[in-house]
């Protein structure tokens, strides 16, 4: 029997999820076990797990269905090399390693009329974020980073100017964190959240407490 293409995926909580993260209402475990890892194995990503990846984010929602998104990608050990020279020093040191890596680029303008789309950005991350979650479903792990000479990937990848660079996702399997240097190891864990609570203001603005995103989001011990 062929396996329906739309389904359920089950997403059991690893051990250091379940220490780090608590969530204070009903919540897919797919959503909880989201991280960004740092360390990936070489195994290659198979090309129907990839399909799947781009698939979940074409659903995403986006104004005027423009769905401005569009993600290159890097497999090959000369692409790959491209694409880690215009990521920064700190963040080559371990993304070298991922299988797959993709550049997220928003288009600017809608095609329909050739105005600036003001929500390009918006909605092109609302893809990316199904991609990762697609990630966790599929058994692969993700790691965004912000960290890269956009202006030497344009040049690089042939770009036009009418398409923002946003990011570079490292993709792949996880890997153990011995093959990371020591001190990116000591940040190979799940961090937590602050409460969803203090993000959620009803009727007005309300300003909220400045404290330190980390200090305020790391589990207990």
């Amino acid at each position: 029997m062929t396996q329906p293409l739309a389904r359920h995926f089950a997403v059991e909580l690893s051990p250091e999820v379940e220490a780090a993260r608590q969530p204070d209402a009903a919540l897919d475990a797919a959503i909880l076990e989201r991280w960004s890892p740092r360390a990936f194995s070489p195994r290659p990503v198979e090309q129907e797990k990839l399909d799947a990846l781009f698939e979940a984010a074409r659903w995403a929602a986006s104004s005027f269905n423009e769905q401005p998104w569009r993600f290159l990608l890097a497999r090959s050990d000369q692409d790959r090399k491209k694409f880690v020279d215009f990521l920064l020093p700190a963040n080559q040191t371990w993304a070298k390693n991922a299988p797959v890596l993709i550049v997220v680029a928003a288009k600017k303008t809608f095609s329909h009329n050739g105005k600036p789309n003001k929500t390009h950005q918006f909605c092109t991350g609302a893809a990316t974020a199904y991609l990762t979650l697609a990630c966790t479903q599929h058994g692969l792990i993700a790691h965004g980073m912000a960290g890269f000479d956009a202006e030497l990937a344009r040049a690089t990848l042939g770009v036009p100017t009418d398409f923002d660079l946003l990011a570079v996702f490292a993709i792949g399997y996880r890997g153990d964190k011995s093959l990371l240097p020591p001190d990116v190891q000591e940040r190979e864990a799940p961090s937590g959240r602050r409460p969803a609570r203090d993000s959620v203001m009803e009727g007005h603005f309300i300003q909220p407490e400045e404290k330190d995103a980390e200090a305020q989001t790391k589990p207990s011990s």
